[in-house]
């Protein structure tokens, strides 16, 4: 998920409620020692990629984000874009992120979604961020990158709310 400023809310509804999902799995499964080894997570299940101008004055759902990643339920990659003197954007975060490769590994070996909520230039700018970061590992470059995206939009695993 990318979201930046209002556009996390429906962002923080998505992974809240695949949250709750895991958690009623869990409790509605026959408990073995295989089954708690695996709910103890190595690595997360949901990605935040968050935007704001200043932590302390924009941060929406904060403390939630910090919960969730304590208890290793979210990997979150905050961009405050005015809190250091080069403004971090979130399709930059989302760029550096593992060394550029975290979107590419999402997408490609762990068959993730990726949802965009937003402004319309910020949405624009991810968007375009996903497309290079894909293109430079795919045969077909960035072309195969955007039919990618297209297909994972007709099912549902690709979605941008975007608005001005």
């Amino acid at each position: 998920c990318v979201g930046a400023g209002t556009g996390s809310a429906p962002l923080r509804s998505l992974i809240f409620e695949r949250e709750a999902c895991r958690l009623l799995q869990l409790t509605q499964s026959q408990p073995s020692a295989e089954d708690n080894v695996q709910s103890v997570r190595s690595e997360p299940d949901s990605i935040l990629v968050f935007g704001c101008r200043k932590k302390a004055m924009d941060y929406y759902y904060g403390d939630e984000w910090e919960a969730l990643t304590q208890s290793k339920q979210l990997l979150l990659i905050p961009a405050f874009s005015r809190d250091q003197e080069h403004k971090l954007y979130v399709q930059r975060a989302l760029r550096e992120a593992d060394e550029g490769s975290l979107i590419v590994k999402h997408v490609l070996e762990r068959k993730g979604a990726v949802y965009v909520a937003g402004g319309s230039k910020m949405a624009r700018a991810v968007k375009d961020e996903i497309v290079e970061g894909l293109g430079a590992v795919l045969e077909g470059g960035e072309r195969d990158a955007k039919k990618l995206l297209n297909k994972m939009k007709r099912t549902g695993l690709f979605s941008i709310e975007a608005w001005s």
